[in-house]
């Protein structure tokens, strides 16, 4: 297995590492101390299992794993300080996790976990309730959205956001006459962002409702959209029901 280190403190992941330098069929392919380093590692090294702290500055273990891709993320074991009564989550939800400071026996049974997960090709489930678990701890919807720009992470604020367009495998989150490319298909953003706040008009185009300024009809329940900005989207009888609630729920 390749394995990815992530902690703030470097005792704590000298520790991981050393535990993971006596076993043969492991492999350490890198190691981060800050969120933002990790979401980049992970995209470039794709690891089979991450060792992620919770707890970290500025971008924690949680807000790392909501800015990766939901269909391929690695497995995790969690490294946390959390006291006994917090870790409940985790167990609710089957997820491994090493309580600091760590134990062998703990560790040696959580990579054993990791193993069995990686021969039966279940990431797809353990994936599944990692995102469940951040569903209701965070919420259901994003506030932010960690974009790479080169070699660097920039953070994006869903507030910013005034408008987003498809662009193949990608989404372009447009704020203030600026674009931003995520890695993200449009129906998984969709479900990120609060349905108060935007509005999917077409297939290929999502809109802050706070935005709009003005509808023009073009043909049959399909109209002409133009915000704040002075931008302007056609919207789709696909998504023409949506856009008729939203109108009709407005109130002076």
């Amino acid at each position: 297995m390749r394995a990815l280190i992530v902690d703030d403190e470097p005792l704590a992941r000298r520790g991981v590492a050393l535990r993971l330098k006596r076993l043969k069929d492991v492999e350490i392919v890198g190691e981060c101390g800050d969120g933002a380093s990790a979401v980049e590692k992970i995209l470039e090294l794709a690891p089979d299992v991450v060792f992620l702290d919770v707890q970290m500055p500025g971008m924690d273990g949680f807000e790392v794993l909501k800015a990766l891709p939901q269909d391929d993320l690695p497995s995790v074991i969690f490294l946390t300080a959390y006291e006994q009564h917090a870790l409940r989550a985790f167990e609710v939800h089957a997820l491994d996790y090493l309580l600091k400071p760590v134990d062998d026996e703990r560790f040696a049974m959580a990579l054993e976990r990791a193993r069995r997960v990686q021969e039966a090709g279940s990431r797809a489930q353990m994936a599944e309730r990692i995102m469940h678990l951040l569903d209701e701890r965070a919420g259901r919807y994003f506030s932010r959205f960690p974009v790479r720009m080169g070699s660097r992470i920039q953070v994006v604020l869903t507030d910013d956001i005034d408008w987003i367009a498809a662009a193949g495998d990608y989404a372009e989150l447009h704020c203030a006459g600026r674009s931003h490319l995520l890695r993200e298909t449009m129906t998984a953003l969709e479900q990120k962002l609060d349905p108060a706040q935007f509005l999917r008009i077409h297939r290929s185009r999502i809109v802050r409702a706070r935005c709009v300024r003005e509808l023009r009809p073009i043909d049959n329940r399909e109209y002409l959209v133009k915000l704040s900005d002075g931008s302007e989207h056609r919207s789709s009888r696909t998504y023409a029901d949506r856009l008729d609630k939203w109108l009709s729920s407005e109130r002076p």
